[in-house]
């Protein structure tokens, strides 16, 4: 069990290097509780006890555009909730759904 939870971290890792714990958190908490309406980032940070800032820098590390405007790693998607401009909402792109069922499988 323990040799899959190091090769899932691994392959996280193969998106960016410098990839952190805390990134890899948020990419699995939106996987589980995203869904299609997508979970609002307060709540991740609520959830995993991270500061409201950290999970914003890390939705967008993971997301397509980074917040340098620049090409990211793909997995999320940033959007503001249309009931409340204010709430950013998450949720996995389509190439996050295909890496988290891949990852999901070496778990089981």
């Amino acid at each position: 069990m323990s040799n899959n939870l190091l090769k899932i971290i691994e392959e996280m890792r193969k998106f960016d290097p410098q990839l952190e714990a805390q990134a890899i958190s948020v990419f699995f908490y939106v996987a589980d509780k995203g869904g299609k309406d997508g979970v609002a980032q307060q709540a991740i940070s609520e959830a995993l006890d991270i500061a409201q800032s950290s999970v914003s820098r890390n939705c967008y590390k993971l997301a397509t555009i980074n917040r340098h405007r620049k090409v990211g790693i793909g997995l999320l998607e940033n959007f503001e909730d249309p009931m409340e401009r204010r709430r950013k909402l998450v949720r996995l792109t389509a190439k996050g759904r295909r890496v988290h069922n891949t990852l999901l499988e070496w778990v089981k």
